[in-house]
């Protein structure tokens, strides 16, 4: 009894460390904002939550990947924004055409992975610099590819996925909850998981324990812009239209959600399951901005506030657990 109890506040401190904040956060904030607002108890608006999370929480899934790798991806805006107009353009309202745009844009996706690794890996060029060259390359490509007038339409069979609900649950929703299992099952109960952290941890040491560290990484950024292209996918079915632009939203959300669930920045530390509670934040303090109605602005620097804090926190929680 002596020893679990010296133990106690070690095992609260890593708990609150691996799990606990960012979920602590979620439900403070969203209570603050039905205080506010108490329109924000009602089911539908938790299921519109729920919606919109979706499609941040799944690019924010693959990016948590690439940082448990020690890397950085920042061209899924690009990816994202690829995607809706390459797809659209291909589907042009008929349903027989959606097996050719999902084929196309997952091929597209998994080229500028590879291509993301190797200018890492093989040419070493810093993380930070390769994806946000490929992100400028991808969005000009995209304004190249429609001449500044994007045109195509979803039909209302690929719209369903987007915007349909299974029981009240958004299939958006289901698609991000499903795709996260998976990925928490990878990370944690596969070598290729296993490896993922070790590279991130040491890539040195991973390397001297036999992990293909190179193909790791290459890996890592096929997973995010692969990921990427499957939330811009359900982001296009929920829209219904082509959008030159609308991957831009996520270049910052998406490693706020993971930061803030407790990915670290330096790799090998964190997981897929806090990125779920990050995209929820992120998303219902966007939310909570509109309620309270501040600028964009202003909601660009509570997000940067909040990626700050969430650093110095859990730099903090780990450092007293140590």
């Amino acid at each position: 009894m002596i020893a679990l109890v010296s133990r106690s506040p070690s095992h609260w401190v890593a708990l609150v460390r691996d799990k606990g904040v960012v979920w602590i956060a979620v439900v403070g904030l969203y209570l603050v904002s039905s205080v506010i607002s108490p329109a924000m108890f009602q089911v539908s608006q938790v299921l519109n939550i729920l919606q919109v999370a979706a499609f941040l929480g799944i690019i924010a899934a693959g990016e948590t990947i690439v940082l448990l790798a020690g890397g950085i991806d920042l061209s899924v805006a690009g990816v994202v924004t690829l995607t809706n107009i390459v797809s659209t353009s291909v589907l042009l309202g008929k349903a027989g055409n959606i097996p050719a745009a999902i084929a196309i844009t997952l091929s597209l996706a998994l080229a500028v992975g590879l291509i993301n690794g190797l200018l890492v890996t093989a040419l070493r060029i810093t993380p930070l610099i390769a994806t946000l060259g490929m992100n400028s390359i991808l969005y000009g490509a995209a304004l190249v590819y429609t001449g500044g007038a994007p045109h195509g339409s979803v039909p209302q069979a690929f719209q369903v996925v987007g915007q349909g609900s299974a029981g009240g649950v958004p299939f958006s929703t289901v698609s991000w909850l499903a795709l996260s299992a998976l990925m928490v099952w990878i990370s944690r109960a596969t070598v290729y998981g296993r490896w993922i952290y070790a590279v991130g941890a040491n890539p040195r040491a991973a390397g001297l324990m036999g992990a293909p560290v190179r193909r790791i990484t290459v890996s890592a950024y096929m997973v995010s812009s692969t990921v990427a292209a499957i939330g811009g996918l359900l982001l296009t079915a929920y829209i219904g239209s082509p959008s030159l632009g609308i991957g831009n939203q996520f270049l910052l959300t998406s490693i706020a959600a993971v930061v803030v669930g407790g990915t670290t920045l330096e790799g090998g530390v964190g997981g897929v399951v806090g990125t779920i509670g990050g995209a929820l934040l992120i998303t219902e303090l966007n939310s909570f901005t509109n309620i309270v109605q501040v600028s964009t602005g202003t909601q660009y620097v509570l997000q940067g506030l909040i990626i700050a804090l969430s650093v110095f926190l859990y730099r903090f929680v780990g450092t007293r657990a140590a």
